[in-house]
């Protein structure tokens, strides 16, 4: 057997914490081997994206620090390495795939600029034309459409998803021998996830090692040769992935694998439907539904030359109509770039519409401006995709759950109770009220999102990925958590994700949106069992099945 690419050694990680030492990794040792895809799983919060980080010194000190421990790779101490080898290190021979791009991407710069940075930054020999070309490649590589144009455009003018992939592209251009992914495929959707699986395994061909970060267990069937678990910052069980899947020790990774939501989970009922037959389209029988949107038009300009004309337009949104009824829970999917987004923000009010109608209980919100629309914003609430750009960086979370429920005069008690109350329902702790949106890891802050939107008790709530970040045993206690706030309160939701599983585990009703239209619509049992379009079968197809052998023996024999 060959020697380990990486060796890391009784690595144990601590942070300052409100003035004590909490420790985040443990006495941590694993391996990876030269041209292996080794996963890392495990609930947020569980160490895993700072024992990844802890071995190339990407966390922040303070409050961070690495007490003990070696990180070896090409046979050089990571952790005792002078800092200017080891920015040598980074990027070339170690690339990293962030979790949250929007804050790992400058917001001042094009994305084909800061890709061609990163090829000039580590060979200078390299002209700043042949950089920008390799970066252009490479966002066609990553399916970016028209990726020199895109290459021109800022990261806010890419969706989360299409951010994502910039992100990976700026990780793999240097085909460095070792990658870390962190939650890679987190943002996209099954078909695109698809694609940077095979990105990733043709890495892995030249014998590119990954050590893949996710807490989606059907990733790691289709993609990893072993399986590291951990749990409170230690490691709770670790070996080959067919081996793990097949005949789990330990009772921690048993969880893991039991709450992964299939496709063929039946879809949780909606008191909407409980109140009448159903007529023929499966629509639920009530009289009258809580949002109608009839014709909705949001396009985007592109504008060229120096006075800035309009010579084009990104029809994001194009003449889309659909009901969503009380207490119902409508299913969006579609790829990333779909306008999936832009859909559940301009219901919102959150995006400019150039026509059609948004009706909320007959009321015609489009027409409604700044001041008009404002008593309208306790009712109609939505979890954002990113979580760290939409939670304010300067507010506690204390400060952040009671911030709306102050604004519209509903906080009822004092704020600590509050806080603590939403802050147990989605699973943290409530003496974490008084830390900052940094202090948490992603997922946490996704449930810290999930806890403000619900907090004011609204109507309806736009749940954009809104789960997409968590693990699978915290992702179905926030679902169930939903779900019971929709049963008592009458919640209605439009739940847009790319996890056709989840989707399928909580609506009745999915709707397929692709290129700004709708391209099928109907009950959750027939898009899935009988998709009518090509697109929404290719959708199915790609969707990641853990314990399916078809398709680990596809990606493993590399048939992709």
């Amino acid at each position: 057997m060959p020697d380990p690419l990486l060796s890391v050694r009784n690595l144990t990680v601590s942070f300052q914490v409100e003035g004590r030492k909490v420790r985040a990794v443990e006495d941590l040792s694993y391996e990876i081997y030269p041209g292996e895809v080794v996963g890392l799983v495990g609930e947020s919060g569980s160490g895993k994206s700072v024992s990844a980080m802890s071995t190339i010194r990407l966390v922040p000190t303070p409050p961070g620090r690495i007490e003990s421990g070696e990180a070896i790779f090409d046979g050089q101490d990571l952790l005792t390495l002078p800092i200017e080898q080891l920015r040598k290190i980074r990027g070339k021979e170690i690339g990293v795939i962030f979790q949250e791009p929007m804050t790992a991407l400058s917001p001042l710069h094009p994305v084909g600029d800061q890709l061609a940075e990163v090829v000039h930054l580590h060979d200078p020999t390299v002209s700043k034309k042949a950089a920008r070309a390799r970066a252009v490649d490479w966002l066609g590589k990553v399916g970016i459409p028209d990726p020199k144009s895109r290459s021109r455009a800022y990261p806010f003018q890419f969706s989360g998803g299409m951010r994502q992939r910039v992100m990976i592209a700026m990780a793999l251009i240097l085909h460095p021998r070792l990658i870390i992914a962190d939650e890679p495929t987190t943002a996209l959707d099954v078909t695109l996830q698809a694609q940077i699986f095979d990105l990733i395994l043709e890495m892995k061909e030249a014998n590119t090692s990954i050590l893949f970060i996710t807490h989606d267990m059907g990733v790691i069937w289709e993609l990893a040769d072993r399986v590291l678990v951990m749990k409170d910052g230690r490691l709770v069980e670790q070996g080959e992935t067919e081996a793990l899947f097949r005949a789990p020790q330990n009772p921690y990774t048993q969880t893991l694998l039991a709450a992964v939501p299939r496709l063929t989970d039946a879809p949780r009922p909606s008191p909407a439907k409980q109140l009448g037959a159903e007529t023929e389209d499966q629509t639920p029988a009530v009289p009258h539904p809580l949002i109608t949107v009839k014709d909705l038009r949001t396009w985007f300009p592109i504008k060229r030359g120096v006075f800035a004309r309009t010579v084009d337009w990104v029809k994001a949104v194009d003449e889309v109509s659909l009901d969503i009824f009380p207490g119902e829970c409508l299913g969006l999917v579609g790829e990333s770039g779909s306008g999936k987004t832009t859909l559940g923000r301009s219901i919102l009010g959150l995006e400019t519409s150039q026509m059609g109608e948004i009706l909320y209980r007959g009321e015609n919100l489009r027409d409604l401006g700044y001041k008009a629309m404002k008593p309208y914003r306790k009712d109609l609430q939505m979890i954002f995709q990113d979580p760290f750009s939409s939670l304010n960086p300067r507010l506690t979370v204390l400060e952040i759950l009671t911030e709306g429920l102050i604004e519209h005069g509903l906080l009822q008690g004092s704020r600590q109770d509050v806080a603590a109350h939403w802050l147990e329902e989605v699973g943290l702790p409530a003496d974490s009220m008084n830390r900052y949106p940094h202090e948490f890891s992603g997922g946490q802050r996704q449930r810290i999102c999930v806890a403000r939107a619900v907090a004011v008790e609204p109507k309806f709530v736009v749940c954009d990925e809104a789960v997409s970040a968590l693990d699978v045993t915290i992702q179905a206690q926030v679902i169930d958590l939903l779900m019971e706030l929709r049963d008592r309160l009458g919640l209605s939701y439009l739940f847009i994700s790319h996890d056709l599983s989840v989707v399928k585990r909580i609506c009745e009703r999915i709707v397929v949106m692709r290129h700004g239209r709708i391209v099928e619509a109907g009950h959750a049992d027939d898009i899935v069992n009988r998709p009518q379009t090509d697109y929404t079968r290719a959708l199915i197809a790609a969707v990641p099945i853990p314990g399916d052998p078809n398709k680990r023996l596809r990606r493993i024999k590399g048939e992709h």
